[in-house]
């Protein structure tokens, strides 16, 4: 019976063991060019949750030369979009636990719909929130990646990463709001620039886009002007404006 079931297991996709001899071969960052990718496509080959899972490592390295290393890591893009649905749940695990994700999103943005592709990152985004993660960087990453259509339905998924104490995945998530939000948006970015003492890239960020929007502080301009310092300051009408250098 055993090796009546080794049978049928191998017709139906790769063994463990051919897995585990393509992946050493797709992350050998010192290995050669044509070995990876011939490791890659036959990976891509067997359609199979474990053969993405597998793909999906060639983004957990960095080959020596920066131009070939781009190339294979677009052509693994394209061979994972070319899986289909067959890669989506290897991408979403990827996406929560790794921290090179711009390349698994460029191939989440090809399997799925526009409608779909929003709800999936939005999704993922809502599960990390307010949890630890050892990756702040692949956060930033899927904010920025957030379509702006996506806008107010990802409002409050995107809103809590303002709290978020690393400053990159913060701003990313000013960066989005800023550039679609509204009245309660520029309360909500003021608030924070205020609460943000201690964080000079924040509060630079939150000064850039209200100048660029041309928000007014009013209701908070006592202590808007206490706490600007050039190259910003307010007008009379209580816009913040950057004094060109000189």
């Amino acid at each position: 019976m055993e090796f009546l079931k080794r049978i049928f297991s191998n017709a139906s996709g790769p063994s463990e063991k051919q897995i585990r001899k393509a992946t050493k071969q797709v992350t050998q960052i010192h290995g050669e060019a044509a070995t990876r990718v011939a490791a890659m496509e036959r990976l891509a080959s067997w359609k199979t949750p474990e053969s993405a899972a597998a793909l999906l490592r060639r983004f957990t390295i960095q080959t020596p030369q920066a131009s070939m290393d781009l190339e294979e890591k677009q052509y693994a893009v394209r061979l994972l979009s070319e899986m289909g649905m067959t890669a989506l749940e290897p991408i979403y695990f990827f996406l929560k636990t790794e921290p090179d994700v711009t390349f698994p999103i460029q191939a989440l943005k090809n399997i799925l719909t526009p409608e779909e592709f929003s709800r999936t990152l939005s999704e993922i985004l809502a599960g990390l929130s307010g949890e630890y993660s050892r990756w702040p960087e692949a956060r930033a990453v899927m904010i920025a990646h957030l379509p702006d259509e996506a806008y107010p339905g990802v409002y409050d998924i995107v809103s809590r990463f303002l709290e978020d104490e690393d400053d990159d995945v913060c701003i990313a998530a000013i960066d989005y709001l800023a550039r679609n939000g509204d009245e309660a948006v520029r309360e909500r970015l003021i608030q924070l620039f205020l609460d943000a003492e201690n964080r000079p890239r924040v509060r630079g960020r939150i000064l850039d886009h209200l100048c660029e929007r041309e928000w007014p502080v009013k209701g908070y301009r006592k202590r808007m002007e206490e706490a600007i310092s050039l190259p910003f300051y307010l007008t009379s009408k209580g816009i913040v404006r950057r004094k060109p250098a000189e």
